[in-house]
C-alpha cells in the first residue's frame, strides 16, 4: 500500500575495526589485522506506519533512531528482518547528502530528481518553483561548492519536498537553518501532512513530535521499549532521561589556581533529589535541595545569598535571596534551597550562584552557570514550560437560586 512502512524483527550489524597506527615493522613482524568489533545498531524491532500518519521516533543519541531511518531510506540494508516500503521515499536525513560540488544550483536539481526516478518533465516545470523556494535564483548557475552552508541546506531541503514522495523521513531536519527557513520548513512539512502524506520523524524536541505526530515510538540501544501516543512514548523517555546517571560533573569546584578569588568562595553548587541521589536530571514537580559550600578565610556577617535560575536563552526565570546569612573564619558552611516541587515542566536551566555583602554594595562571590539542570515534563494534562499547580474542583455546584 502506498505510503505504508511495515517491518518485522529488523536488525542492523555494524563491524567496527579498531585503526591503531601501527608502524610498517609491526605490520611486517606480527601479521595482526586491525582488530574487529560487533555492534548492533538495532535488534528485533517492529515498525507499523499507516499511509497518512505521522509517526515519531525518540530516543537517546546512539539508541537507534537514525539507523532505522536509513533503513526505511534504502541507504541501509537490514542485516536481518524484513522490511516493505509503499511507493517513493523522500529523505531529509542529511540535507545535500549527493549533490556534485562541481556541478551548478541546476544541475544539481537535475541530478537529485534523476536519483529519485523523476522524470525530467517534472524537474522543467517545478525549476522555477524549488529554486524560488530555497531563495536561489540568483546563484542557479553557481556551483554549490560556492555556496555557503545555508544556502546548501535551503537547496536540499526544497529538492527533497519537491519530488512528490509517499513517505517523508526527517532527521532533526526543522532544526535546520535561519528562524525564516524554519518557518518556511514547518510549512512546507505541514502542507505535505495536510495532503495525506506519511511523515517519520526523528527528534530531540518533544514539542515538535507531540505537535507533528499521531504516534512514537521509544528505542533505548537499539531495541523497542515502547510505542502508542506520543504523549505516553514521552512520558516514558524522560523518566529514562531522569533516571540516567551523568558522567559529567554536575558541581562546580573551587576557583583553579590562578584564578581571581572573592573574600567569599563558591566552593560547590549540587541538586539532591527527593531520594537523597545527586542528579542534574528531573521530572517536573520532583522535591530537591539546592546545596551549595560557601568559604570565607575571614569570615562575613549578614552577607546576602542568591541562588537564580536562567532558562537556555539566559531569561532570569526565578530568584530567591537570603537576607542574613554569617560565615565563620575558615569553615566550609554549607547551604541549603528546599524545593517542595520543581515549577518547570521542559527546558535546561542553568543556575547562577551570588554572595553579596550585608548593604548589597559589594560582590563578595560570584559563580555563572555553577550548575546546568534539565527538567522534562510528566503530567499530560499540563502544557508550556511553567508548572501549574493547584487542585481540580468538578463538578462545582451551583448555589440555589433564592426567589
Amino acid at each position: 500500500m502506498r505510503g505504508a512502512v511495515h517491518g518485522r524483527g529488523l536488525s542492523r550489524e555494524f563491524i567496527l575495526r579498531d585503526q591503531r597506527a601501527r608502524s610498517l615493522k609491526e605490520v611486517l613482524i606480527t601479521r595482526q589485522r586491525p582488530q574487529r568489533r560487533h555492534l548492533w545498531a538495532l535488534r528485533d524491532v517492529d515498525i507499523d506506519v499507516l499511509p497518512g500518519e505521522s509517526f515519531g521516533i525518540v530516543g537517546a543519541n546512539g539508541s537507534g533512531k537514525s539507523t532505522l531511518l536509513k533503513l526505511i531510506a534504502g541507504i541501509y540494508p537490514p542485516s536481518d528482518g524484513e522490511l516493505r516500503i509503499g511507493g517513493r521515499v523522500g529523505s531529509l536525513l542529511e540535507v545535500g547528502a549527493g549533490f556534485h560540488p562541481d556541478f551548478t544550483g541546476t544541475e544539481n536539481v537535475y541530478l537529485s530528481a534523476a536519483v529519485f526516478g523523476i522524470p525530467r518533465s517534472y524537474v522543467d516545470e517545478h525549476l522555477a518553483e524549488i529554486l524560488q523556494f530555497a531563495e536561489l535564483e540568483e546563484f542557479a548557475d553557481q556551483p554549490v561548492k560556492t555556496y555557503s552552508s545555508g544556502m546548501y541546506v535551503r537547496l536540499g531541503f526544497s529538492i527533497a519536498t519537491h519530488i512528490q514522495p509517499d513517505v517523508l523521513l526527517l532527521d532533526e531536519v526543522l532544526a535546520v537553518g535561519d528562524e525564516v527557513f524554519q518557518q518556511k520548513c514547518h510549512g512546507r512539512i505541514w502542507d505535505f501532512k495536510r495532503a495525506g502524506g506519511t511523515i517519520v520523524y526523528v527528534s530531540h524536541d518533544p514539542v515538535s513530535v507531540e505537535r507533528l505526530c499521531e504516534r512514537a515510538m521509544l528505542l533505548e540501544r537499539g531495541r523497542v521499549i515502547e510505542c502508542g501516543t506520543p504523549e505516553d512514548v514521552l512520558r516514558t523517555y524522560h523518566r529514562h532521561l531522569a533516571a540516567r546517571p551523568k558522567a559529567e560533573a554536575t558541581a562546580v569546584t573551587a576557583p583553579e589556581a590562578g584564578a581571581p578569588a572573592g573574600p567569599v568562595q563558591i566552593l560547590d553548587l549540587r541538586a539532591i533529589a527527593g531520594d537523597g541521589a545527586i542528579r542534574t536530571r528531573f521530572l517536573e514537580a520532583e522535591p530537591v535541595v539546592l546545596e551549595t559550600t560557601l568559604l570565607s578565610e575571614t569570615g562575613a556577617e549578614g552577607v546576602l545569598f542568591t541562588l537564580a535560575v536562567r532558562d537556555a536563552a539566559g531569561q532570569l526565570v526565578a530568584s530567591r535571596t537570603n537576607p542574613s546569612l554569617t560565615l565563620r573564619p575558615g569553615i566550609p558552611e554549607a547551604v541549603r534551597f528546599h524545593v517542595a516541587e520543581l515549577p518547570f515542566r521542559e527546558g535546561a536551566f542553568r543556575i547562577d550562584v551570588e554572595v553579596m555583602s550585608h548593604d548589597g554594595d559589594e560582590v563578595l562571590g560570584e559563580q555563572e552557570r555553577a550548575l546546568e539542570l534539565s527538567v522534562f515534563a510528566h503530567d499530560p494534562g499540563g502544557a508550556g514550560p511553567v508548572r501549574l499547580a493547584g487542585a481540580w474542583e468538578l463538578p462545582v455546584t451551583a448555589p440555589p437560586v433564592e426567589r
